[in-house]
Formats: structure tokens, C-alpha cells, sequence
């Protein structure tokens, strides 16, 4: 899978465990997806492309993912970026990561 990060803010200390918490919460959002709806496409995960934008709190699945999965995901997607906000306490969207919280 390949996210494209559409930010025009600099990553600092403050900022880079929220985007990693995204990332992850991305990647983990299209598997779970798949498994629910085509666990059969897996496989396929690498030809997904997801643009992600920090700033505006948009995340779609790009055009150039081919279909079924492209369907599949932007049907499945809808209110994603409101739970990602409200499962990160405001704790850990600033906490720097260590070892053991990963």
C-alpha cells in the first residue's frame, strides 16, 4: 500500500506521533476492510494508494488504485478521519514514541 501525504506543514516533534498514528491507523483501516469485504483481494493490498492530508483531515483512496478495490475502500470509508481524531487522546497525539508504546 502507498500513502501520499498531502501536508504543507513541516513533521516536528509535536506532529510526528499524530502522523504515525494515522499512517497506522490507515493501513490498518484498508486491511481490515479487505478481510471484512474481499478477503480474497489481500494479495492486491500493494496496488492501494491512499492520499492522507493532516491539515484538512481528508483521507481517500486515490484513482489510481484499480478496481474492485478501489470500490470497495471508498465505499467502506466514509467517517473514517472523525473516528481516528476521537480514538487519539489529546495525550497521544503530542507524546513523544518510545520502544514501549509500540
Amino acid at each position: 500500500m502507498k500513502i501520499n501525504w498531502k501536508s504543507t506543514g513541516k513533521i516536528n516533534q509535536q506532529n510526528s506521533l499524530h502522523l504515525l498514528n494515522l499512517e497506522y491507523a490507515v493501513e490498518l483501516q484498508v486491511i481490515l476492510i479487505l478481510i471484512r469485504e474481499a478477503e480474497h483481494l489481500m494479495e492486491y493490498r500493494s496496488l492501494i494508494t491512499v492520499e492522507v492530508d493532516p491539515d484538512g483531515g481528508q483521507v481517500s483512496i486515490d484513482s489510481e488504485t484499480p478496481e474492485p478495490l478501489y470500490s470497495i475502500l471508498e465505499r467502506n470509508f466514509h467517517g473514517f478521519d472523525s473516528k481516528v481524531e476521537k480514538s487519539l487522546s489529546p495525550h497521544e497525539r503530542t507524546v513523544k514514541p518510545s520502544f514501549a508504546s509500540i
